[in-house]
């Protein structure tokens, strides 16, 4: 089955909830409800922040990992474009972009490497888009957020950028502590992050802090994990401030 990557940034303005990766997530959810698509994920990446480029919090887009299911390619960019016309905050510069993963070249995967260092203009994006036949489609305001749904479906087709604010629905259900074993068995695999880089045992303990977020790595989820003297402990922990803001709440 083709795997479609949905990148949309530039939804939110200060002040406004939701941001983009909790309109992303609902996103997601209601793509599956109306049968459009399965949700595989949700990833949210990290562009560039700099004082040249107008962003709300952390200049963060998201891109959905979808399974489509009825109606092709051009109903389901409909319904998002839709989706978030209807939802982006009115003062924001909603854009959205739609390609097959398989289909995602390398001038795509370089420009979504370029936004992460470099300050890039629409037309950049508008231009790489219509080359290499990918469905960009700026969506009110100034249109920017297209500049970064198109680095998100970049970064997210390289495989090795992002973290997962979802995964196959169960992200949030974790709890403060779990098995190596169940996190294998959902897809997630626990990688070691000391200097040993031992295994980390399907028995493994793992504490959460009520916070499962994989990185994306060489195309699939893996959450790091430490050993402490208490045990194993997930590497990303939910700081004290701005996560519910970064990821949309």
């Amino acid at each position: 089955m083709t795997t479609m990557l949905l990148g949309i940034d530039d939804t939110d303005v200060l002040g406004h909830q939701p941001g983009t990766g909790r309109l992303a997530r609902e996103l997601g959810a209601q793509l599956e409800e109306y049968g459009f698509a399965r949700l595989v994920g949700v990833v949210r990446l990290q562009l560039l922040v700099d004082p040249r480029i107008p962003y709300t919090s952390h200049n963060s887009p998201a891109c959905l990992v979808l399974e489509p299911s009825n109606g092709g390619m051009d109903a389901l960019l409909d319904a998002a474009a839709a989706y978030v016309t209807a939802r982006a905050a009115d003062g924001s510069d909603p854009g959205v972009c739609l390609a097959a993963q398989d289909a995602v070249g390398t001038a795509v995967r370089h420009f979504g490497a370029r936004a992460s260092s470099e300050v890039l203009v629409q037309a950049d994006a508008l231009d790489l888009a219509r080359r290499e036949g990918i469905a960009l489609m700026p969506l009110g305001g100034t249109g920017d957020g297209v500049i970064g749904a198109l680095a998100a479906v970049g970064l997210t087709a390289d495989g090795n950028a992002g973290r997962f604010l979802e995964y196959r629905g169960g992200l949030r259900a974790f709890g403060p502590r779990v098995s190596a074993r169940a996190l294998r068995e959902r897809g997630i695999t626990p990688v070691s992050v000391s200097r040993n880089g031992e295994m980390v045992p399907l028995d493994a303990d793992i504490e959460t802090g009520d916070w499962v977020r994989p990185r994306l790595l060489g195309g699939r989820p893996v959450l790091l994990v430490e050993p402490t003297p208490e045990g194993w402990r997930c590497f990303d922990r939910k700081s004290r401030s701005g996560e519910s803001q970064d990821e949309g709440a």
